[in-house]
């Protein structure tokens, strides 16, 4: 008789989207997948999720999959960040989720860098506060205005600090979320900076415990498991943020390694060895131990995505990104048009950069602006690896993933970037969360014969 078999299931919670895959536990094989659209608010300089959306999704999802939760052995999440949420003592939202392309705290940005200094933040925090890009600059906006909120607070915590939360009934935050908060030793791994928590009045108890990528954080409650159809007692990994995932996913373990993810952003990451923290780029901690992670990131698919809403009204998703867009990469032109990627600012800058064209004349054409927009997203990667190449040595090897990582794509980047092996790996936050639980077993069982 046929052994049932035992599944993993890995959570990839993004910023437009949960996807959810099934891997069989004998080895680590992906089964099948889903996913569960929701959206994000925008307006001005303020970008937000709703958690409640992202529950729903969830509970959307697992729907779909319902006839094999049964079978579901364990669960790992990779959540987006930041994502700075003010929570009830329950866990409830008191205000949506301020994510990663809010600018709203320019104001608490520059107050922080002046009371701390900039190398004090680098050497300790391993990042400057960058508005909405570091969590920090978002705590201190809510607690200037939206003081009841903050007085409500019982924990400030990412994304993944709600769901779990919601999940296992356990407060949580793992190191690659909290190295992007702005409060935590990043450089050493070493917990909340305590110094920076009583400089900026931040009660210390309104932060969650840092719990390790690779520990349990719970197990599935009662509650819960009636919602979404998992088992109760169902034990859940800690995980990490979505990129760092993803660099798991891609193999990015050793120094100067690899990761360009192309998705709702164009970000490139780079593993380290030894922290090199620099106002130019963020740092954060790795999954593992003793490793880092360098990214630079722009508006990417979104200024694709703008583009296509504001100028290619009469085509439908697939037609622009399957049809229109692929045949305009493939094509050999001149670039006759410019464009500045700031459509959302910029991530490393706390100057407040905006998007903009040059180069128009009477005969320039909306393929002439949407070839603009690409060259502008890999002109960035670009100067990125050039930067970072006299610093370290990188890997020849570019591992691309995310929803933009077509065909078409992966020719224009191989002739754009010469010098480096372009390699697509689909769905790297999904296996990298099935290495975490690999990763996790191995080192129990050795650690138990």
């Amino acid at each position: 008789m046929t052994k049932a078999k035992s599944y993993l299931l890995a959570l990839d919670i993004g910023t437009s989207s949960l996807k959810a895959g099934l891997f069989d536990l004998d080895d680590y094989r992906l089964i099948l997948t889903d996913k569960e659209d929701y959206s994000y608010e925008s307006s001005g300089l303020q970008m937000q999720l709703d958690p409640e959306n992202i529950w729903r999704a969830f509970l959307a999802v697992t729907e779909k999959l319902r006839s094999h939760l049964g079978r579901v052995e364990l669960v790992v999440p990779c959540v987006l960040s930041p994502s700075l949420i003010a929570m009830d003592e329950s866990g409830n939202p008191l205000y949506p989720s301020i994510v990663h392309w809010d600018r709203r705290s320019l104001k608490q940005a520059r107050k922080a860098l002046l009371q701390i200094g900039r190398e004090k933040f680098l050497s300790l925090a391993g990042n400057l506060p960058y508005p909405g890009g570091i969590s920090l600059t978002s705590l201190l906006w809510i607690k200037e205005e939206e003081p009841d909120v903050f007085k409500r607070a019982f924990k400030f915590g990412h994304m993944n600090t709600f769901f779990l939360k919601r999940l296992t009934g356990n407060w949580s935050i793992d190191p690659t979320h909290a190295s992007l908060t702005g409060l935590y030793h990043t450089l050493n791994r070493s917990g909340w900076i305590e110094e920076f928590a009583r400089e900026f009045a931040i009660p210390f108890e309104k932060l969650p415990p840092v719990v390790e990528c690779l520990e349990w954080v719970g197990k599935v409650t009662n509650e819960a498991a009636s919602l979404c159809g998992l088992k109760s007692g169902t034990p859940v990994l800690m995980g990490s943020n979505d990129t760092s995932s993803a660099a798991l996913g891609a193999g990015l373990l050793e120094n100067g390694q690899i990761l360009n993810i192309s998705g709702s952003g164009e970000l490139l990451a780079i593993c380290l060895d030894q922290p090199l923290p620099d106002e130019k780029y963020y740092l954060r901690n790795h999954p593992l131990p003793n490793r880092w992670l360098i990214f630079d990131i722009t508006t990417g698919g979104f200024a694709i995505e703008w583009f296509r809403s504001q100028f290619c009204r009469e085509m439908n998703e697939e037609e622009f990104y399957n049809s229109y867009l692929d045949t305009l990469l493939k094509k050999k032109r001149k670039a006759t048009v410019r464009f500045l990627p700031y459509l959302a600012g910029d991530r490393t800058s706390l100057a407040q950069k905006r998007a903009s064209f040059s180069g128009l004349t009477l005969s320039s054409t909306r393929e002439d602006c949407l070839y603009a927009v690409s060259e502008a997203i890999l002109s960035r990667t670009r100067s990125f690896l050039t930067r970072m190449s006299k610093r370290i040595k990188l890997d020849f090897h570019i591992y691309l993933t995310g929803g933009r990582a077509n065909q078409a794509l992966l020719d224009y980047k191989r002739n754009r970037l010469p010098g480096f092996e372009i390699v697509v790996r689909e769905d790297c936050a999904l296996y990298g969360c099935a290495w975490m639980a690999r990763k996790k077993f191995s080192r129990e069982y050795y650690s138990d014969t």
